[in-house]
């Protein structure tokens, strides 16, 4: 009997997943280990393998289709094998575009399940999966770009010059508006809510609408933690050593604050308040299709040397959508970022199932008081969003307090554990 590929569950908030690419066509041999598809997650792009040895009989849904987990999308069995009653075959020389591809009317695992199918051929066009899933944001039919990668593949540069040019094109053509004393919006680009930003928007709106937030802002004088950093980095360059970022020692220091304020390292599981034994700390990375949080694990542990190495290799991953389930989905607490970008002060969405997140503004140099005279000062506002279910106003006080005197007297950055 013909076995079931599934769109398989790789993480815990995932719901569904978009298929960006099949690595093997209908009528190829499969061996078990071999990847299969990419998909698109809510977090990153992942190569899926196959779980069984055999030959690809049939494809059900192809590129840019949303697909729930477990549902079918494709069968292997032997090369003779009969398909499931209900699975239209098509001739091998019939093909059709992915978005007439059928879309299953459900699956419990049984063989009673109905499906209405259209086979597909697939594409043959070389393509990234990020310029496959950014030409098919803009409705830009791959066959139309050429590509300037190895061989002749598209790669995302190429789908930007297209619709760019494209744009350009149309600007040029279109008649001169006519004068008007009623203002007009003109849409320039239409592209759907898709992946990640999708995810997010879903998640997000759910932790708005579900978690009671409260936020408490504390300043930080950075001065002493940024004249450690150039220290460290000078240190780190004569051996070799990864290079320290602020964030880095953020990391750092919010890993040491949950273990002594360990209320805050916890989530709400029913009615059933859980705390964690170490602290994962995730970091925001902003990516042109959203936002995603890679995890430092047991940053309570770690060196702040070690968290550089984790955190730049995550980075990486990220940026060029290589994050695995193992790289994210269970953090304990969060950091959001913004100092980089010129931003004094934020608040951010807690990231569910945590009970809190840390919104940080930029290091800025401020006239403050010292003593009783007026000194310049390397200043820092972070803002504490707080889930009141699990964290109260004197706790998330408690919680910022140790996080503000471990940067202020940075030496204990460099103490283990």
């Amino acid at each position: 009997m013909a076995v079931d590929v599934i769109m398989p569950v790789l993480g815990m908030t995932m719901e569904s997943g978009v298929i960006v690419e099949w690595m093997k066509q209908e009528g190829e041999s499969v061996s078990e280990g071999d990847v299969l598809f990419t998909v698109e997650t809510d977090k990153s792009l992942a190569e899926v393998e196959a779980r069984n040895t055999g030959t690809l009989l049939k494809i059900l849904h192809g590129p840019g289709d949303e697909i729930p987990i477990q549902q079918v999308i494709a069968y292997i069995g032997n090369p003779d094998e009969a398909l499931p009653d209900n699975v239209v075959s098509v001739d091998a020389g019939t093909s059709a575009p992915a978005a007439a591809v059928m879309e299953a009317k459900g699956h419990n695992g049984s063989n009673s399940t109905s499906f209405d199918a259209v086979a597909i051929k697939p594409n043959r066009i070389k393509a990234s999966p990020k310029a496959r899933k950014r030409a098919g944001s803009l409705s830009i039919p791959l066959d139309q770009i050429e590509g300037t990668g190895p061989g002749g593949r598209i790669v995302f540069a190429d789908v930007e010059t297209y619709a760019a040019s494209q744009v350009e094109t149309t600007s040029q053509e279109a008649p001169a508006a006519l004068p008007s004393d009623r203002a007009s919006k003109q849409v320039i680009n239409r592209t759907p809510l898709t992946g990640i930003r999708k995810i997010a928007a879903t998640r997000l709106t759910e932790s708005t609408s579900t978690v009671p937030h409260f936020y408490l802002t504390m300043t930080i004088d950075m001065t002493r933690a940024a004249e450690l950093r150039k220290e460290l980095l000078s240190y780190g360059e004569a051996r070799n050593l990864p290079r320290i970022s602020i964030n880095d020692m953020l990391i750092k220091a919010a890993g040491m604050a949950l273990q002594d304020v360990p209320a805050v390292n916890a989530s709400l599981d029913g009615n059933i308040i859980e705390q964690y034994a170490d602290a994962h700390v995730g970091f925001a990375v902003a990516l042109d299709e959203g936002l995603v949080v890679p995890v430092v694990p047991a940053a309570n542990v770690h060196s702040v040397f070690r968290i550089a190495e984790i955190t730049k290799s995550l980075d990486k991953k990220a940026k060029e959508a290589g994050l695995t389930p193992e790289d994210y989905g269970y953090g304990t607490f969060t950091i959001s970022n913004l100092g980089m970008f010129g931003v004094d002060q934020f608040t951010a969405i807690i990231n569910p199932p945590e009970a809190a997140i840390l919104a940080v503004g930029q290091i800025k140099k401020q006239p403050v008081v010292v003593e009783d005279e007026v000194v310049i000062r390397a200043m820092m506002s972070v803002t504490l969003s707080s889930d009141h279910r699990l964290v109260d106003g004197a706790l998330a006080a408690r919680f910022l307090a140790r996080f503000k005197s471990i940067l202020e007297e940075p030496l204990e950055l460099l103490i283990s554990p």
